[in-house]
C-alpha cells in the first residue's frame, strides 16, 4: 500500500470509477467482513462497493481517526448516503491487517445494525426500547 493517507484520500473519495484502484490497496485474496457481508477476494469486495453505489445515493465516508502499526490500521469513519430522499448516517470503525507487500488482506467492519438502521423502523424502535427498559440498569443506580 502505498500509505495510509493514500486509504484515507480514496476511501473519502471513492466513486464508481476509482474502484479501479482498489488493487493499490487490497490483496487479491483479502478477507471483508460487515454486519452484512462476508467474502473473501479483491474481485468479491469490489461487487460490495458496486452493490453500493447501485443502491445508495451518493455514498461517501468521512474518516475520523486512525491509528496505525507497521501490521495494519484501525479507522473510525462516518459514512453517509440518501435512501428514499431520506439522509443517513452510520458510525463505525475499521480494522485493517497488512500483508508483506503493505496491502490489505483483512478488512473488518465494526457498526451497530440496530441503533444506525434498524431503530429508524418505528415497530423495533418500540420493541427495542421496552427491552432496553428491562435490560438497562435503572438510573437511579447510576447516581
Amino acid at each position: 500500500m502505498k500509505n495510509l493517507k493514500d486509504l484515507t484520500t480514496w476511501f473519502e473519495n471513492l466513486t464508481e470509477e476509482s474502484l479501479d484502484e482498489i488493487g493499490l490497496f487490497y490483496d487479491e485474496n483479502v478477507f471483508f467482513k460487515d454486519p452484512f457481508n462476508e467474502i473473501e477476494g479483491k474481485d468479491k469486495l469490489i461487487k460490495i462497493f458496486e452493490h453500493m453505489f447501485e443502491n445508495l445515493i451518493n455514498p461517501h465516508f468521512v474518516i475520523i481517526d486512525t491509528i496505525e502499526n507497521s501490521d495494519g490500521a484501525f479507522l473510525t469513519w462516518d459514512f453517509f448516503s440518501s435512501i428514499k430522499g431520506r439522509e443517513h448516517k452510520i458510525h463505525g470503525s475499521s480494522h485493517l491487517k497488512y500483508n508483506g507487500e503493505g496491502r490489505i488482506i483483512y478488512h473488518r467492519d465494526y457498526w451497530d445494525v440496530g441503533e444506525e438502521i434498524l431503530l429508524n423502523v418505528p415497530l423495533i424502535k418500540l420493541m427495542y426500547s421496552y427491552f432496553r427498559k428491562k435490560m438497562a440498569l435503572p438510573k437511579e443506580y447510576l447516581c
